[in-house]
């Protein structure tokens, strides 16, 4: 008997070595593991709530973007930040702000540099807390942030850049915010077949993802014509001087020249024609370069007849009331900056981003921000000329525009809008 009962303990000590033991032991493990999981999983789902709502408090909301402002002729394009937005959020919080909240707005200096953007929007993440990015401006410099803010689940709004890598395929935290260049360039390219059907085309086009969003989009409006391309001359976007790819333009013979250019580029692809080559030929510009500062660099009398396309209204229509508006506002809240098409892109950003966290309600998460956005259907802001419409399917707020062209040193719209609108 006492054989058996040694036996026996000796039997449940293995047992227990082995990793068994009594129930009860087994069953407080297990009770003690689905703790721990259910514990863990919690905190994930905090986790996951509290980054929702970074940059929100009860009183505040934290924007930021990457722009241009110093070190690079992009620095032209800082109004757009630092007056059209800023001014426009400003504007908005002495109204009483959304919900309760105001924006408080971050300009990160990136000199339109990637390496730079990428510092600068890790920054903007990181310490800044931003609830998200709105209008980082330029495709090379985008590109180095945007995979960093989709991982983050950071909204990635209204991209001043058309490269339509950024909106196909859809990701659900990033929206473009200018024409993509694609659709841009096939209104243009259908605006030449049909004004200038059997034309020998010359395309001056920045050698990267813009200028090659731009030959396909045009090549796509060419379709169907007896329209050819003979001459493509690219450049690299720190180049200044384009005299060279304008003279092998004019000898291929072409008699219609396009540019996808950044405004200096583009206005002295003009001065250079006009100028230096006595070259009388038909001109179309990217709606990059339908600014103002393009005609001031090319001069009027250059630039005259250049035709581009155009989705805001133009800053010196001041009998319009809502330009009107945009003047007085950029007066009071626009740090100096003159009006100009540049301030009014901004405001045209900063009112898309203010309608969608309007529409995001009092408990505002970045979920319900993005999906606010989804829902701006025939949306026109105050100091654009055609409406907005975007899904789940469609970010590209952008793709109907308007004819406009050179005349008396400012850019007149002509003819009827133009586009290819996804989200019917």
């Amino acid at each position: 008997m006492r054989r058996t009962w040694i036996r026996s303990r000796n039997d449940a000590r293995a047992a227990r070595s082995a990793g068994g033991g009594p129930p009860w032991r087994a069953l407080a493990l297990a009770s003690m593991l689905s703790a721990v999981l259910v514990a863990g999983g919690c905190a994930k789902e905090a986790d996951k709530a509290s980054a929702n709502r970074t940059g929100v408090s009860d009183t505040e909301i934290v924007l930021g973007t990457h722009f241009p402002l110093s070190q690079h002729l992009a620095a032209a394009y800082a109004p757009i930040a630092t007056a059209g937005m800023k001014g426009y959020f400003d504007y908005v919080n002495d109204q009483g702000g959304i919900n309760g909240r105001k924006i408080r707005f971050v300009i990160a200096d990136d000199h339109y540099n990637p390496p730079d953007t990428a510092e600068v929007v890790r920054r903007l993440v990181e310490q800044d807390q931003v609830f998200a990015v709105v209008g980082g401006l330029g495709t090379a410099t985008h590109s180095t942030a945007a995979a960093f803010l989709e991982e983050r689940g950071v909204p990635d709004m209204f991209i001043l850049s058309g490269a339509s890598k950024f909106t196909d395929p859809v990701v659900k935290t990033r929206f473009g915010g200018n024409p993509d260049y694609i659709t841009e360039a096939k209104i243009l390219g259908g605006y030449i077949a049909k004004e200038h059907p059997d034309a020998k085309v010359a395309l001056i086009l920045q050698n990267d993802d813009f200028g090659a969003d731009g030959e396909k989009g045009l090549k796509q409006g060419f379709e169907g014509s007896s329209v050819r391309v003979v001459s493509r001359e690219p450049y690299e976007s720190l180049e200044n001087d384009l005299t060279s790819q304008v003279q092998r333009a004019k000898n291929s013979g072409a008699d219609v020249l396009v540019a996808y250019t950044l405004p200096p580029q583009g206005a002295n692809v003009v001065k250079v024609a006009r100028q230096v080559l006595n070259w009388d030929v038909p001109i179309v510009v990217t709606g990059v370069d339908a600014t103002g500062s393009f005609i001031d660099l090319a001069g009027a009398e250059s630039a005259e007849g250049v035709v581009s396309v155009l989705f805001g209204k133009q800053a010196y229509l001041t009998s319009d009331p809502d330009v009107a508006a945009h003047i007085e506002i950029m007066k009071k809240y626009g740090g100096g900056a003159p009006p100009s098409n540049l301030t009014v892109v901004g405001q045209a950003m900063a009112e898309f981003t203010v309608e969608a966290l309007k529409r995001a309600g009092s408990d505002l998460t970045r979920e319900r921000f993005v999906e606010a956005a989804e829902s701006l259907r025939g949306f026109r802001c105050s100091v654009c000329l055609v409406p907005i419409s975007m899904s789940p399917s469609d970010h590209r707020p952008f793709e109907i525009e308007v004819f406009v062209k050179v005349q008396d040193g400012k850019w007149v719209a002509f003819g009827e809008p133009v586009g290819f609108e996804s989200t019917k």
